[in-house]
């Protein structure tokens, strides 16, 4: 993309900065949990009507949102962007935090929204020199429920069929206004992990007549640690990590039942199988000869690995280079534990791949990580980039992918 053409795009965005930061702050102070986005959905439609969007669809995918700026050819692109938040009760003393208890934005979905928003906008407006179309996805329920999928399945990737995808997500660890870029392997492959440890109740001052099923849970947890640390080969990517432990109904009884659940995170086969294996066979042996017995479910249905197709990326770079410099474009060395169901627009054909949007900035103090209760951003600053990016990337796909 030529440089002056991608300062025109970023001078038009800095001009929506108003609306930006109107949008996301809206969004930051009512959010909603996973596929339950209705209000949010009503949102987006409201605000697309607005700008001119001529096709707008509403319940795709559950409550997910599509819009269409139709070009001067057949061909067609997508940009994506979700919209659900975190149970979460944000503590930041601002004035648009969260007004529903016990839940926010706390991922920057709220920012996504706002910065795709902004590129349908710019989009729109260049609508007779736009060299095709470009499908705008706003995706319900990404944080677990897999929301790309119920897209998926009500043919958002077809009718107009998208030659690639792109999408962008804010990120604490780049610095503010840069942009971070990866290529192949970005996110992790995502399982859910319960385990049941059975043991047998009696008074706590007689744990002898009984089997401490918490004490058991807690060694088995060293265990599996342990196991990762010194069984599996350092060099792979995995890891398990258990955010909900219950048991117990009083201080004086042993628990006769501990229920623990988390997750396992993979990018090699070999670490991943090595975990399975160590969970539902080998940890058994370990709780068995404590007394007690061990249920465990892994939930195959998890998140796959996000894998950026690299000619995608190499649009998203040229774009960024021309847009904010050389200087501001980064290198991601490593992937993400973390899941990403955006996956799931590559699994199924799409030239697919994700960029970063810096948002660090410690002289403003924006430091706190995403799923943190005080994570924050100086949208005034990132949010137009973003904006511009996702309506740059769409152009250039459109002329190269």
């Amino acid at each position: 993309m030529k440089r002056d053409t991608a300062s025109r795009m970023l001078a038009r965005a800095r001009r929506l900065r108003a609306k930006l930061v109107g949008w996301r702050r809206h969004l930051h102070m009512y959010p909603e949990p996973s596929m339950e986005e209705h209000e949010t959905a009503a949102f987006v439609v409201e605000r697309l009507r607005e700008i001119g969007v001529e096709k707008v669809m509403p319940g795709v995918g559950k409550t997910g949102v599509v819009g269409l700026v139709r070009g001067q050819r057949s061909k067609t692109v997508g940009l994506r962007a979700d919209m659900d938040a975190l149970e979460l009760e944000e503590e930041s003393n601002v004035p648009y935090r969260s007004r529903r208890a016990g839940l926010m934005h706390g991922c920057g979905h709220d920012a996504h929204v706002a910065c795709l928003l902004g590129a349908a906008a710019i989009l729109h407006e260049m609508r007779d020199r736009l060299p095709g179309g470009v499908k705008l996805v706003f995706q319900p329920g990404e944080e677990g429920a897999g929301g790309a999928r119920y897209m998926i399945e009500d043919g958002v990737l077809a009718r107009p069929k998208l030659r690639a995808i792109a999408a962008l997500h804010v990120a604490m660890d780049t610095e503010a206004g840069k942009i971070g870029i990866r290529r192949g392997y970005d996110t992790a492959q995502t399982e859910d992990v319960r385990m049941v440890v059975r043991g047998k109740a009696a008074h706590a001052a007689r744990p002898d007549q009984g089997v401490d099923s918490i004490a058991v849970a807690s060694q088995a947890l060293v265990a599996v640690q342990q196991f990762i640390a010194r069984h599996t080969n350092l060099v792979d990517r995995k890891l398990v990590t258990f955010g909900v432990i219950r048991g117990g109904t009083r201080a004086n009884v042993l628990a006769d039942k501990v229920e623990v659940v988390g997750t396992i995170r993979s990018l090699e086969p070999e670490g991943r199988a090595a975990i399975t294996k160590f969970l539902t066979r080998d940890l058994r042996k370990l709780v068995g000869a404590m007394g007690a017995r061990l249920w465990v479910r892994i939930e195959k249905d998890g998140y796959p690995p996000l894998v950026n197709d690299d000619r995608v990326v190499d649009v998203v770079e040229e774009t960024a280079r021309a847009m904010v410099g050389g200087g501001n474009v980064a290198e991601v060395a490593q992937p993400n534990l973390g899941g990403e169901d955006f996956a799931y627009f590559g699994l199924a054909g799409v030239p697919a791949a994700m960029f970063r949007l810096g948002i660090r900035d410690e002289r403003k103090g924006f430091t706190s990580a995403g799923h943190s209760s005080t994570f924050d951003m100086d949208d005034r600053r990132v949010l137009p980039i973003g904006a511009a990016m996702l309506a740059a990337v769409a152009v250039r796909m459109l002329e190269g992918v």
